[in-house]
């Protein structure tokens, strides 16, 4: 990782006021993990880095005038790690001038558990598991080992990190008391993906792509794992499988939308006819001619106004039955001696049961179980 000029600005999609919100990050060493500080200039934070070179008097004093160069009302927010983390959350306890946020990573020396912070700072501590000292102080904790959050690390976890980051960004926009609506994005990603005109694939993809970020996008369906990974894989797949399968019936109906931090969870209930092959969903089967209804929920991650990935779920054993690969009277082995009459799956009838809640349609599979 190489050193960072003192300042990083940008003004990303979150360009609040004329000043973009004023971040500092600080750690040991000179340098610090150049990707961090891309996600939060991406954010539309003004990043500074802090190096903590062992703490002493010199860098308390430096903690102590982080604010002097903020303009009149504006505020800045503090993310440090381990030793560093902990030197912080010790002086935060006494008023930092113009402080709205703090965010420790693996601190060294955790809050104590009757800690009480000044009421109007946010603060959230992001705790290793592995770490042999677990504060009663209120906390999240990971299963992971320190350096979990920083990319190069030797214990960089992707999952614990991306987590972690999720509430991060939480805090600060409580600090900066900033809101973020996902709504219009996620508009556009409906629009481009499913809307496409099959006839018209490439422009379909590179609609499709452009709400992507450039750094390793995926998108995984998580039952056949078809999707990809970066923008010319992904770009390749829309072109080739996804456009191309959007039968002239295909239809999405969202049911609910969950708008998080960084994420968007949308509810849906998808149908067509099996006219043409629909390889992202059955990959490599005939047309069947056969209606499907599929309950289906999608995870959309969200950095700077960009998808970072998407994953789709969907019960891939409701699909097999409604176009006949899969028949539940049919026992595999010996399971009919066992006792067992018919595979416990069911039709069409999951995905409009959460259209239309019906009680008849309840617990059919536990009948003779009693």
């Amino acid at each position: 990782m190489s050193a960072l000029p003192p300042t990083q600005s940008g003004k990303g999609f979150l360009s609040f006021n004329s000043m973009p919100p004023r971040l500092w990050i600080t750690a040991d060493g000179d340098s610090f993990d150049e990707v961090i500080f891309r996600h939060w200039r991406e954010e539309g934070y003004d990043v500074t880095y802090l190096p903590y070179h062992g703490g002493g008097q010199a860098y308390k004093d430096a903690l102590k005038t982080l604010h002097l160069d903020l303009e009149l009302g504006e505020t800045y927010a503090l993310i440090a790690y381990g030793e560093a983390a902990s030197v912080c959350l010790k002086t935060a306890i006494k008023p930092m001038p113009k402080l709205c946020a703090l965010v420790a990573y693996y601190p060294t020396v955790p809050p104590l558990a009757k800690t009480v912070y000044p009421a109007l700072l946010q603060v959230v501590v992001h705790m290793a598991g592995s770490q042999p000292v677990k504060p009663a102080f209120r906390h999240y904790e990971y299963e992971a080992r320190p350096g979990f959050a920083e990319h190069g690390n030797r214990n960089y976890n992707a999952v614990e990190a991306g987590l972690a980051w999720s509430r991060t960004l939480g805090c600060v926009r409580r600090g900066f008391r900033r809101d973020v609506d996902l709504e219009d994005l996620t508009f556009v990603r409906l629009t481009g993906k499913y809307n496409s005109d099959r006839t018209r694939g490439d422009e379909g993809a590179l609609a499709t792509i452009k709400t992507m970020v450039n750094d390793a996008p995926h998108v995984t369906h998580v039952p056949t794992l078809t999707g990809g990974i970066g923008m010319g894989e992904l770009r390749g797949f829309y072109h080739a499988y996804f456009i191309p399968s959007l039968v002239p019936d295909f239809k999405i109906r969202l049911v609910s939308r969950t708008m998080g931090i960084d994420r968007v969870v949308d509810e849906m209930v998808v149908s067509f006819t099996h006219t043409d092959e629909v390889d992202w969903i059955l990959p490599g089967v005939p047309p069947t001619d056969k209606k499907v209804e599929i309950a289906m929920v999608s995870i959309v991650g969200v950095r700077g106004g960009k998808l970072t990935h998407e994953h789709v779920y969907w019960d891939q054993a409701s699909v097999l039955v409604q176009v006949g690969l899969l028949d539940p009277k049919i026992m595999p082995g010996a399971r009919h001696t066992q006792g067992l009459a018919n595979l416990p799956v069911v039709g069409a009838e999951s995905a409009r049961q959460i259209l239309d809640v019906k009680k008849e349609r309840y617990n059919k599979l536990l009948v003779g179980l009693q």
